[in-house]
């Protein structure tokens, strides 16, 4: 049932609820009185403007015309049919009417059944954020309010700010072993009691909304848990507020939340001072820092209808700021891209439409990156195949749809857009952009990539020891065999002498075996005494030949450690220096699965160095490996090591690359630069051109046919 306009005959109104109630509002932003419908069944409430207001007071059984009649007669206010007929569509959609005039209750039955969504969109709907009410706290917060009502005081917030600074005064004197507290919660236990503390202030939190809303005598139907993004959060029904005069009681209301927070955190700082480690200090520091920091980041977004938002709405006196907002950016956005000339979508001054428009594009921006991270975070979140549809959904409600919303709008006045300058113009720009994305322009592959010198080696000390030699320099030449760096151990020197008298003891057993009829009865066992010895003391003298350290292959030695001088000590741990064969460099990158189809042996490529005192370099691709890397032979490409490509480490302590990499070894063409090092860098390598569109396109049909199993 479609409501149109009023019929032209002089007919009666029809009737409202009776349990509809009509209070004055709070004053708008301009200075103009409002006034609150409101309806205490569905505990909703709509804010009306003065012409509404008078043409409600007047309605109750009587005609259009006579209302508007007495209007003019009584008041300033020039109200018009057509403030009639909006006022009749409003009160219709929002089902405040007794009946709406057409179709009797059954319009309203209808249209409740056509508003009432399939189950499968609110299942799209409700997925990442639904409420599940838990109590009904009303009469319970009206009889503990007085028990509370001393932490509404001044003086009670002066004492909480004071604590709260002298508390981070004392922790600035002690704040190495406060950032430490932190260490302690990557632990099961540490995560149990973040999880508890969390828990507790946040119903805290909650509570701080309701006895504040119940102090300015507000009723408070419901508290429970609202899940979001299947993580269980609080929440506490404080609409009623809407009927309050004052905005600033509504601010408070909505930042109540927050300042018990912050004085939460305050007194948490305070005791952390005075508590040993321990439980109890965790779980202040916890109070203090996290919690008050997560929720922060939530709740004073006002990007989100959370506590931020309405805080915001009610301190510029300006309700329904999203929606308002957005018509104001849909406006503003047609207007730049078009030129269009259009009514703003109600009357306000220059810097408040300003606002506005920044609010709502400001609105759009965060929420596509909000978005997009929990389309991200759902598809990881969950299995393969649900995670890849719960991403699909996530982009396509949230993101597309409204972008074709818009777009099936600007279809509507393709005829205005087509006559003005700046749609021709946009258009323009539209077409150029979709060529950026659809002309195969680029040829270049950009590989991560490392040069090295092969063969090489790292010459570590075989033992702990002391530098007796030291023959090691930076840069220079050495032969296979050359000796770098000799070491003294006194601990396998003292082992070397126990060994050599254990070996005097078993021989002298031996010589004695021909006297001593006892002795010789362990023949057999002191002469494999006197074997394992002698084994043992070869095994020492070959450990304190390896004690000088000699070159493995010919080469220069580089990246020498710093600070090496004779007498040092040093372990078997600290490499150092290195030797290596300036005449076998070799280049080596790692291609993503896309890129790895688009090369082929042959390719003309060139190294482009890290730092620009290094010239580039022409290479050839030369050999492509077929399976990707599992374990990793050029670690300097990843990202713990401060390369390009992004690995984790698996359950067995082996790193593992995010996606699927193939090794790629290229040769040089010409003589090697002989840098004597490992250069990391960037490897252009020339090969067919593509599109960014083609390149989207085939990662997203290769997530789709791993992520399906396909």
């Amino acid at each position: 049932m479609k409501l149109t306009t009023l019929p032209k005959q002089d007919v009666v109104l029809p009737p409202l609820r009776e349990d509809l109630r009509l209070i004055a509002g709070a004053s708008a932003a301009d200075g103009s009185p409002t006034w609150v419908i409101v309806d205490p069944v569905r505990g909703k409430f709509f804010q009306i403007g003065w012409a509404a207001y008078q043409i409600l007071s007047r309605w109750s059984g009587r005609s259009a015309e006579a209302v508007l009649a007495q209007i003019h007669a009584d008041t300033t206010c020039r109200a018009t049919k057509q403030d009639v007929e909006d006022l009749l569509r409003f009160l219709y959609a929002n089902h405040l009417m007794r009946e709406p005039p057409q179709g009797g209750y059954r319009a309203y039955a209808a249209q409740a059944e056509a508003a009432r969504p399939q189950w499968l969109m609110w299942l799209v709907h409700h997925y990442l954020f639904f409420q599940i009410p838990l109590v009904r706290p009303d009469r319970f917060l009206r009889a503990t309010l007085p028990i509370v009502e001393w932490l509404f005081s001044k003086s009670v917030a002066w004492i909480i700010v004071l604590i709260g600074l002298a508390g981070v005064y004392l922790v600035s004197r002690q704040w190495g072993v406060f950032t430490a507290t932190f260490l302690h919660f990557f632990t099961p236990r540490g995560l149990a009691l973040y999880a508890l503390s969390l828990a507790i202030v946040k119903v805290f939190h909650e509570l701080g909304h309701a006895y504040t809303a119940t102090r300015y005598g507000c009723r408070v139907p419901t508290m429970g848990i609202a899940m979001m993004v299947m993580v269980p959060m609080l929440y506490s029904d404080t609409s009623d507020a809407w009927k309050l005069t004052s905005r600033r009681q509504r601010a408070a209301i909505g930042a109540a939340g927050m300042i018990v927070e912050c004085a939460l955190a305050a007194l948490a700082i305070f005791a952390w001072n005075f508590l040993d480690d321990g439980v109890a200090r965790s779980l202040v520091f916890i109070v203090a820092t996290t919690s008050l920091m997560v929720g922060a980041a939530i709740n004073l977004s006002p990007f989100m209808r959370f506590d931020g938002y309405y805080v915001l709405s009610d301190w510029l006196g300006i309700p329904n700021l999203q929606d308002r907002a957005f018509a104001f950016g849909r406006w503003q956005l047609r207007r730049f891209l078009f030129g269009l000339d259009r009514p703003m979508p109600e009357p306000v001054a220059a810097a408040q439409r300003r606002f506005l428009v920044c609010f709502a594009w400001g609105v759009w921006a965060y929420r596509f990156m909000l978005f997009l991270g929990i389309a991200l975070m759902v598809y990881h979140y969950f299995f393969k195949l649900l995670g890849l549809i719960l991403f699909a959904i996530e982009i396509g409600w949230f993101i597309v749809l409204p972008i074709v919303g818009e777009l099936k709008i600007w279809w509507t006045l393709r005829r205005e857009i087509v006559e003005r300058r700046r749609g021709w113009l946009s258009a323009g720009v539209l077409a150029c952009g979709i060529a950026l994305l659809f002309v195969p322009w680029s040829d270049r592959i950009s590989l991560p990539a490392v040069l090295e010198s092969t063969p090489h080696a790292t010459i570590y000390a075989p033992a702990p020891g002391r530098i007796i030699e030291l023959a090691v320099k930076e840069g220079r030449r050495v032969g296979a065999g050359d000796r770098l760096v000799a070491l003294e151990s006194p601990a396998l020197e003292k082992d070397m002498a126990l060994t050599r008298k254990r070996i005097e003891v078993e021989r002298l057993r031996g010589q004695r075996q021909f006297i001593d009829r006892e002795e010789l009865a362990k023949h057999q066992v002191t002469l494999e005494t006197l074997r394992a010895r002698l084994s043992q003391l070869e095994g020492l003298l070959q450990q304190q030949q390896n004690l000088s350290l000699t070159a493995p292959i010919a080469g220069v030695v580089t990246d020498r450690a710093e600070a090496l001088h004779i007498g040092q000590w040093i372990n078997k741990q600290q490499p150092l220096a290195y030797v290596i064969d300036p005449a076998g460099e070799e280049l080596h990158a790692l291609a993503s699965e896309i890129d790895v189809s688009y090369l082929h042996a042959g390719q003309s490529a060139r190294f482009i160095p890290q730092g620009p005192e290094r010239p580039s370099l022409e290479a050839q691709v030369g050999e492509i490996r077929d399976n990707d890397e599992s374990s990793f032979t050029v670690p300097y490409l990843l990202s713990v090591y401060g390369g390009d490509v992004p690995v984790r480490e698996d359950a067995t302590h082996r790193l593992k690359p995010e996606t699927s990499v193939y090794r790629v070894t290229l040769h040089l063409v010409g003589l090697p630069p002989r840098w004597n090092q490992a250069v990391r860098g960037t490897v252009l390598v020339k090969g067919p051109r593509i599109s960014f569109a083609q390149r989207a396109w085939e990662q997203t049909a290769r997530i789709f046919i791993r992520e399906s199993g396909a």
